[in-house]
């Protein structure tokens, strides 16, 4: 007792220092990651894939998946993007939720071009492989209206056939909602953060 009497002032500064310690600890440190919002729920479709089985956003519905819009012509943002989600495929594999809990979803704007054969040769270029992994062909027209309704802008230039388009990877839960357009040409993105955006999810 008389320790504590003549100690007291200095406890109750240790017991105050400790205290805001846990509480700075808590805040910036261990703070829990906010939530991804719900942007806006996923619109409904349903096409072919390069063998001609049918998939759409209902039979994928239970996992987590990443969408990309993509034409195997494209000069520039498609192959870099699509060989960086092959990246994640491979992170999602080595993590045992490929095909399980994860799938990768890319749809050609370009179906008339983009035959089966072309889309197996860009897939291979880019290091995708078909595990997991969906590549869808539908309606050129409807495509593009798709896209835009999950917020990736389109535009056909009819003359050269080509297309001017976001480079965005819809992030889309298990519910159909979709929770994140990440953008594909961003210089500081990578498989880490596209694969801890899908975990955030699952």
């Amino acid at each position: 007792m008389v320790f504590l009497r003549r100690h007291a002032f200095k406890i109750a500064v240790l017991a105050l220092c400790a205290a805001m310690g846990i509480y700075l600890l808590i805040t910036y440190v261990w703070k829990p990651e906010a939530a991804l919002p719900v942007l806006q729920s996923a619109p409904e479709f349903e096409m072919n894939d390069i063998d001609g089985n049918p998939v759409s956003l209902s039979s994928t519905n239970g996992k987590v998946r990443l969408v990309y819009y993509y034409f195997a012509n494209c000069p520039d943002v498609c192959p870099p993007t699509t060989f960086l989600l092959s990246e994640a495929q491979d992170k999602l594999r080595a993590e045992g939720k490929l095909g399980s809990e994860a799938e990768l979803i890319s749809i050609t704007f370009d179906p008339e071009r983009d035959s089966p054969d072309a889309i197996r040769q860009f897939a291979e270029r880019t290091s995708a492989e078909l595990d997991g992994w969906h590549f869808l062909r539908g309606d050129g027209d409807a495509t593009i209206e798709l896209a835009r309704k999950m917020g990736v802008s389109v535009v056909k230039d009819p003359e050269s056939g080509t297309f001017s388009h976001m480079n965005l990877i819809v992030l889309i839960d298990k519910d159909g909602q979709i929770r994140q357009l990440i953008k594909g040409s961003d210089e500081n993105l990578d498989a880490n953060y596209i694969v801890n955006q899908v975990n955030k999810l699952l």
